[in-house]
């Protein structure tokens, strides 16, 4: 790999931790306080360059194999892997900035409605079609993975445009997109330091159907989470639909 790729790779590994651990902080502290609006922008900043990051070595390292005249049909499983980091690079920056933007313009949700906005919502529903069509055309030995986890992007685009879109938006639905963006980012980050990280940096070798847990249980554990955590806020404000 360059010398580009591996600064890059480097520098993911480090902002990719800051970023795990910065995470947690805004998740328990109290909403709106010091510590939350601190190290939310540290995690979010540490995201930004983490997917800058690990866009510069996805292309480093897909230009290296073709260079080698290495394709998807040859290394179906590392080719794989990387399309799968590539889609959930790109679906992870559509929800940090929605996220983020949500919080910007809390006041006027309308604004929103912008052009790249809806591009990039758009683009978050095209990535996991192009997962689903790489998934059912190369059937790859990840295949079933790919197919599993492909609605993410399906649910951040639409979920994007609903909340855009939306006319009579309530009172706090600025909370809960913001809300629900944030712990939909962290559950990306979670899923690729499970899958790729932590196999790695602790020499885990897993086999059979255990070795499908890394990349399954941060979205079971997330998903639900993001429900609860929600309907928890629209019960103690009295908003629950």
């Amino acid at each position: 790999m360059s010398f580009l790729g591996e600064g890059a790779r480097f520098i993911h590994v480090l902002f990719g931790s800051i970023g795990l651990v910065a995470f947690w902080i805004p998740v328990f502290a109290r909403k709106g306080a010091v510590n939350h609006v601190r190290f939310g922008k540290i995690f979010v900043w540490s995201a930004y360059i983490v997917l800058t990051a690990a866009g510069i070595t996805l292309l480093a390292r897909v230009a290296d194999l073709f260079a080698r005249n290495i394709g998807p049909t040859d290394e179906p499983v590392l080719f794989s892997f990387m399309v799968f980091l590539g889609y959930l690079t790109f679906v992870t920056f559509v929800t940090v900035r929605h996220g983020m933007s949500v919080l910007k313009h809390k006041r006027d949700p309308a604004s929103l409605r912008t052009n790249l906005n809806t591009v990039l919502a758009f683009s978050a529903i095209l990535a996991s079609v192009g997962l689903i069509l790489y998934a059912l055309l190369l059937s790859p030995p990840t295949k079933m993975l790919l197919l599993a986890l492909s609605p993410i992007g399906l649910g951040t685009g639409f979920g994007n445009l609903r909340y855009m879109r939306s006319d009579t938006p309530s009172k706090r639905a600025w909370m809960y997109e913001h809300l629900g963006a944030m712990l939909g980012s962290g559950i990306a980050f979670h899923t690729a330091f499970a899958v790729f990280g932590s196999t790695r940096l602790f020499d885990i070798g897993l086999t059979g159907w255990i070795a499908v847990i890394p990349w399954v249980a941060p979205a079971a554990i997330g998903i639900p989470a993001i429900v609860i955590w929600t309907r928890h806020y629209r019960l103690k404000f009295g908003e629950l639909a």
